[in-house]
Parts: C-alpha cells; sequence; structure tokens
C-alpha cells in the first residue's frame, strides 16, 4: 500500500508503514522550499524540505536515522525495489551512494556528514547514474536545511520530553 501525501506543488511518497495512519503536515517556505513537519497519530515523524524544478519533484527528509533525499519524476519508468549505484557531488565533494527504486521515484539516504555539510554552500547536487546525470538545483538552500536540522531538533526534543500520561497537542 502506498500514499501520496500532497506539500504543496510536490508529491511524497510514502510506503505503507507510514500509510497506515493519517498524516497531519504543517508548513512554511524558506526562499523556493517548503519546510513541513510531520505528524503521524499526534506524534511527531519527520521533517521534510521540498521544492520542484524542471519537472523534478526534490524532498530532503530529516529523521532519527539521518537524511535522505527523494527524488521523483513522471517520466521515470524504474524497476521497482531496485537499488541504483549512483555518484552524488556537491561542489567538488563526490560520494557513492545506491539509490532505492520505486516506479517513478527514488531515495537515497545521505550518510556522509561531511558532504551534507556541503549541501547548503553547493549550488546544485550532481545526481549521476548509469544512464544520465541530473542537477538539483540547491539555490537558498543553507537557509532551508538551517530551518529542517532546526525543525527536526525541537521536535524530536518536545516528542521525547513529552507527558506520556497527556495527549501531545498538535504544533503550530
Amino acid at each position: 500500500m502506498r500514499t501520496i501525501v500532497a506539500l504543496g506543488f510536490v508529491s511524497l511518497s510514502v510506503h505503507s508503514a507510514f500509510a497506515q495512519q493519517p498524516l497531519d503536515i504543517q508548513t512554511v517556505t524558506v526562499g523556493p522550499w517548503v519546510i513541513g513537519t510531520t505528524y503521524k497519530a499526534d506524534k511527531f515523524e519527520n521533517c521534510t524540505m521540498t521544492r520542484s524544478a524542471g519537472g523534478l519533484g526534490i524532498t530532503f527528509v530529516r529523521t532519527q536515522d539521518g537524511l535522505l533525499l527523494l527524488l521523483d519524476s513522471p517520466k521515470w519508468r524504474l524497476e521497482r525495489g531496485k537499488a541504483y549505484t549512483v555518484q552524488l557531488g556537491a561542489g567538488p565533494q563526490i560520494v557513492e551512494a545506491k539509490a532505492l527504486a520505486e516506479t517513478k521515484a527514488v531515495t537515497i539516504s545521505l550518510a556522509d556528514r561531511a558532504f551534507n555539510q556541503k549541501l547548503s554552500t553547493a549550488n546544485f547536487l550532481d545526481v549521476r547514474g548509469e544512464g544520465t546525470k541530473l542537477q538539483v538545483p540547491l539555490d537558498q538552500s543553507a537557509a532551508a536545511l538551517e530551518r529542517l536540522n532546526l525543525c527536526f531538533e525541537r521536535n524530536s526534543r518536545e516528542s521525547s520530553e513529552s507527558n506520556p500520561f497527556v495527549a501531545p497537542t498538535k504544533r503550530p
């Protein structure tokens, strides 16, 4: 089961583990990026940073496990479940990663902290696969990534410090 959650003008694919209960998404705009806080059943899930450019949906997701990059395009025909090897470039720094495929989207775990720091200073994130190179625009990403991390830190802290005997309140 897959649910598509609309974040303004971009869709975020949510896998069945997340699709069992309705999600509550609250957003703020930072330049071309939409920063969203996602709750499921009044419990904080993650923070997202989303935009679209040239027919490409771009979403950075900050979770307890780290940073993920989701890319989607209605033009793509990918083999669901396949892991594609990609090279990611931000400025002069290049790292290898795996892009886990859905039919029209991929999810890439961004595990290298030094590389992730370059995302806020680079103009583009280059994603190179076997057949093509994508340029993901990162304009105004410094402010947006800072807001994404602040969103995650604030909401994670509030979730862990909450009273388990009192129903949590939704944050504005």
